[in-house]
């Protein structure tokens, strides 16, 4: 598969304050995103998943250079973050972002007309006919009608909301797009219409999509690859159907045990002890180990290395590094 994105040694750390002890002022930081690298494959739907607070969005924002990490996400053989303004005008035609919040996404003063023109005027097109043309054909592919383009966004509901979200994303022809958890603040029997049109629409546009979710369950549904992250790093990446039929790393399997079943007795759920630690001091080594229910001697001292466990599935952990073992 050719690749789209190619990830490399990304970092990202948030400065949070200052604090002043015997040696001066020091710099204290949230350490985000700690050395990833990823591949995203041309027509593929990657889904990121993990705990609220590790570091997913971040990534996704950190992609469309929306933030400035450190290191490099080249996009057809291209660094994006060495972009300068005009490089990186052009850049957010070809890759978009759909937000959480429907709700909040959208401004409530603005037709949802004048809400889709607006990214067309901004890159410059300007043809009324080419805008009218663009924007009843987007509208229709979200599958909404003509006659909710006169309206306000809070005459719509969250589904509703979150289509036309949708629709502004698409309004440029992007290749890419970055699906910030699109269906989270929605009700479950809406987030299933979402989430199919989301498939539709990968397959007639020929997108690629990075589906960002901490559930598992329709991230299963939806993607063909999954890497799972863990407090700024990822420690599993695999084709979903291999995944979920053979999880490695512990935390991955925690996961998995969480998703309701009908079929799933509940002594088979793997309960971790304790909350995430704080990225603001992450655990030595691996970080994992403090709530791992198969820590070894050597988890809280070595970092861990990606253990290639089939052809397209890595682990980064010691229980599967026979150096550890």
């Amino acid at each position: 598969m050719q690749k789209l994105l190619e990830i490399k040694n990304l970092n990202m750390y948030y400065p949070i304050q200052s604090t002043i002890n015997f040696s001066g002022k020091t710099k204290e930081y949230l350490k985000a995103l700690s050395n990833i690298n990823l591949d995203i494959y041309k027509g593929e739907i990657l889904g990121l998943v993990g705990e609220s607070g590790c570091g997913k969005s971040t990534l996704g924002k950190s992609i469309l250079k929306l933030i400035s990490p450190e290191g490099s996400v080249l996009y057809e053989n291209q660094n994006i973050l060495d972009f300068n303004s005009a490089q990186l005008k052009e850049f957010r035609k070809k890759a978009q972002l759909i937000f959480q919040n429907p709700y909040s996404s959208l401004d409530p003063r603005m037709t949802i007309f004048k809400i889709l023109r607006e990214p067309l005027v901004v890159h410059n097109i300007k043809n009324k006919e080419e805008i009218k043309k663009r924007i009843y054909e987007v509208i229709k592919l979200v599958g909404l009608d003509e006659s909710a383009l006169q309206r306000y966004p809070h005459e719509f509901s969250g589904g509703q909301r979150q289509r036309i979200a949708i629709a502004r994303a698409l309004i440029l022809k992007p290749k890419f797009l970055v699906a910030d958890e699109p269906v989270s603040a929605l009700d479950v029997s809406i987030q299933a219409q979402i989430i199919t049109l989301l498939k539709e629409l990968k397959e007639k546009l020929n997108l690629t999509i990075l589906f960002i979710s901490h559930d598992l369950g329709v991230v299963k549904y939806l993607s063909d690859r999954i890497a799972v992250m863990y407090l700024g790093d990822i420690v599993e990446l695999s084709e979903t159907n291999e995944l979920f039929a053979n999880p490695k790393h512990p935390y991955t399997k925690a996961l998995i045990s969480a998703v309701p079943s009908i079929h799933k007795k509940e002594q088979e759920q793997i309960k971790l002890d304790g909350d995430l630690p704080s990225p603001k001091n992450p655990p030595k080594a691996c970080k994992f180990h403090t709530r791992c229910p198969n820590v070894i001697e050597i988890c809280s001292k070595i970092t861990p290395d990606y253990v290639k466990i089939e052809k397209n599935h890595c682990v980064k952990c010691h229980l599967y590094n026979e150096k550890s073992s």
